[in-house]
């Protein structure tokens, strides 16, 4: 084995090893942005009766089902939301780890903790859509 070949396998090896690392991060901070705004929105246009007046209930009884299976490599996400008048915000956090290589990535601690918001807005589209069209029909009825 050649000097050359000692040194560029084992940097291609972690350059490798730091690709799937970096895009898992990337991968789970992505789903988590999607959950949180998934959750705010149903939460903002659910129509069951149990959570109407209580969308912050909505938000923490359905998150373990939107979360789902869907974050390998890291902790199951914890979500927490506000309910300010009409508006939902809606936090989401987890921790990737990323202990595989061992000591190469030591200096960055024993995980990446993630945590991303979204908000989203209670509205009456039909409401608003048949208030339009009534004005509209009363409009050309003069």
């Amino acid at each position: 084995m050649t000097v050359e070949a000692a040194v560029v396998i084992p940097v291609v090896i972690f350059v490798f090893a730091s690709l799937i690392y970096f895009s898992s991060y990337l991968y789970t901070k992505c789903v988590l942005s999607q959950d949180c705004y998934v959750l705010a929105f149903r939460a903002s246009n659910n129509n069951d009766e149990k959570y109407d007046s209580d969308m912050g209930g909505y938000v923490m009884n359905k998150s373990a089902k939107v979360a789902g299976g869907k974050y390998y490599g890291s902790s199951a996400p914890a979500f927490r939301a506000v309910v300010n008048g009409k508006k939902i915000e809606v936090w989401g956090s987890t921790i990737v780890r990323h202990a595989a290589i061992g000591r190469a990535f030591k200096k960055l601690g024993g995980g990446w903790e993630i945590e991303m918001h979204q908000i989203a807005t209670k509205r009456d589209y039909a409401g608003h859509i048949r208030t339009v069209k009534r004005i509209k029909d009363i409009g050309l009825k003069e």
